[in-house]
């Protein structure tokens, strides 16, 4: 078993990888946090390709981000991940994104399962995957839980319909996760992702959204204090399946320029 270590990659923030603020999309913050631990899971000889061939892959079941900043365009960060723990059937892994002289930009945790690609069930996490994950001292990001029970309760009216195209699908032939997150933020209105950053989300995936079907995102605002907290949720058409339940955190932000960053 390769010692587990932390991977750090060095990340230009491309223009593309950026809003019309010059600030790094959520959805592509998402697509990072994917390529990094590809990387390392290929070192450790659990990736995607390497477990297909057993007929097993990954599916990801929760993601909770915390940003404290989120990066500009043309800026150089530096992008962490490890395998965190064990819980339950869920492999966890961590994230944390920073500046280059050390300030703490992005921290995330995520849940995992090991998946039969025939029966599309959760499996036992291997032996080699447990010891990949608790046979280290890296220290594991704690994030509070935001979500409730009450969020997959909600009836909510406010949405918008979005379909799943081919650019949406990932190596398992479903809705990337990436994908789900950037259906969250842009159903809601474009004048409140003008005036507000995000600050924090968990989602929690619970069906898997295949191609050439369309779904809606579901949104309900409230004011607590400074914040906004808004819940979500993503449903078939029919309104019934429920794919994913989230929520997330915002703050006004000082003025269009982002000055406070």
């Amino acid at each position: 078993m390769i010692p587990v270590t932390k991977h750090t990659e060095q990340i230009k923030i491309y223009n593309h990888y950026t809003n019309y603020k010059g600030r790094l999309f959520i959805k592509t913050l998402c697509d990072l946090f994917n390529d990094v631990a590809e990387r390392q899971t290929e070192t450790l000889g659990v990736d995607v390709n390497t477990l297909n061939k057993q007929g097993q892959t990954w599916m990801l079941h929760r993601l909770h981000i915390q940003i404290f900043k989120m990066p500009h365009k043309e800026e150089t960060v530096i992008l962490e991940t490890w395998p965190s723990g064990i819980e339950r059937l869920f492999a966890l892994r961590d994230y944390r994104m920073l500046r280059q002289d050390g300030e703490v930009l992005v921290n995330a945790t995520s849940e995992w399962m090991l998946i039969d690609l025939k029966r599309r069930r959760p499996l036992r996490q291997t032996q080699e995957i447990v010891e990949m994950s608790t046979g280290h001292r890296i220290e594991k990001i704690t994030l509070p839980p935001l979500l409730q029970e009450k969020e997959r309760m909600l009836r909510m009216t406010e949405g918008r319909l979005f379909p799943a195209t081919f650019d949406n699908i990932d190596f398992n032939g479903h809705v990337t996760q990436a994908s789900y997150m950037r259906w969250l933020t842009n159903s809601l209105p474009f004048d409140f992702l003008r005036n507000h950053i995000l600050t924090e989300v968990e989602v929690v995936y619970e069906h898997e959204i295949m191609p050439d079907t369309d779904i809606y995102s579901y949104y309900q605002i409230e004011q607590e204090g400074e914040e906004i907290v808004i819940a979500h949720q993503i449903k078939d058409e029919t309104g019934e399946k429920l794919h994913c339940v989230a929520k997330s955190v915002w703050k006004p932000h000082a003025d269009s320029k982002f000055a406070e960053e």
